[in-house]
C-alpha cells in the first residue's frame, strides 16, 4: 500500500500511551484493579480503552456516569467525587508498582523516532498523563532523548480533546499549526489535533479499533510505526 506523504511539516508531535509506548496491558491492569478494589466490579476492556487520551480523573468520572446500577450516596464518603478520588488513588498506586514491569516500547519505535529526528523534524510528546509517569515511560523506553518539547497533564489546565496542550507545544517550538502533525491512537487525539489546526495521523498499532479512528477522518491511517518513515520524507 502506498501511503500519502505529508509535506511542509517541521514538527511531529506524539501522544504517549498507545502511540509511542505500549502500555495497554498496564492501563487495563490498573483500571481493573482500581474498579474491583473500590467498586467490587469492573468493565470490559473496550470501555476502558474508549477513555484513553483524556486525564485519568476525567476518565473515572466518565466511567462512573456510564456505570449502571452503582449506588452513589450524595453525601459522605460515597459521593461521586469520593469514588473518583478513591479510584484514582488505587489506579496510581497500582501503576507505580507495575509500570516498569508492564510498560514496553513498540517494536522498532526507537529506530523510527531516531530516523525522523535525523531527517530534521522537531519531535515532541503531548500527553494527558502526569509528568512523573510520562517521563518515566519515555526514559524506560529510551525515547526521552529525542524529544524537543514535552507537554504533560500538569502543564495545562485544559486537556485533550481540547487543543490547548498542542497549542502550548507549538508555542514552545515557535511553529504554526500548519507546520505540525499530531500522531495519536485515540479519537481524543484526532479531535485535539484537528481543533489545533494540525494534520493528524492515526496510529492503528494502538488499542483503539480502526473503525473508531476513521470516524474522526484523520489525514493518514498508519498500521505500523515504520510507516511513519514513508509518511514523513527526508526534509
Amino acid at each position: 500500500m502506498i501511503l500519502p506523504k505529508i509535506h511542509e511539516c517541521k514538527a511531529i508531535l506524539f501522544d504517549l500511551d498507545g502511540t509511542l509506548i505500549d502500555t495497554t496491558e498496564l492501563i487495563l491492569y490498573c483500571f481493573n484493579h482500581a474498579w474491583t478494589t473500590i467498586c467490587g466490579r469492573t468493565h470490559p476492556p473496550e470501555v476502558f480503552i474508549a477513555t484513553m487520551g483524556i486525564p485519568l480523573k476525567d476518565a473515572m468520572y466518565k466511567l462512573l456516569r456510564a456505570t449502571d446500577g452503582l449506588q452513589l450516596e450524595q453525601n459522605g464518603e460515597l459521593s461521586t467525587a469520593g469514588f473518583v478520588e478513591s479510584l484514582v488513588r488505587e489506579y496510581r498506586a497500582c501503576n507505580a508498582t507495575n509500570h516498569d514491569r508492564l510498560a514496553r516500547p513498540f517494536p522498532r519505535m526507537k529506530l523510527v523516532v531516531g530516523k525522523l529526528r535525523d531527517r530534521g523534524y522537531a519531535l515532541g510528546v503531548v500527553t494527558s498523563k502526569s509528568r512523573e509517569f510520562a517521563r518515566r515511560g519515555l526514559h524506560l523506553c529510551a525515547l526521552w532523548e529525542f524529544m524537543d518539547v514535552f507537554i504533560s497533564m500538569d502543564d495545562t489546565s485544559i486537556h485533550k480533546p481540547r487543543p490547548e496542550p498542542l497549542l502550548l507545544a507549538l508555542e514552545r517550538l515557535q511553529l504554526g499549526s500548519h507546520h505540525a502533525v499530531y500522531v495519536g491512537d485515540s479519537r481524543h487525539d484526532m479531535q485535539a489535533g484537528q481543533a489545533a489546526g494540525m494534520r493528524t495521523v492515526a496510529a492503528l498499532w494502538g488499542p483503539v479499533p480502526r473503525s473508531e479512528l476513521e470516524l474522526e477522518t484523520p489525514d493518514v491511517l498508519a498500521i505500523r510505526p515504520e510507516e511513519l518513515l514513508e509518511i514523513f520524507p527526508a526534509r
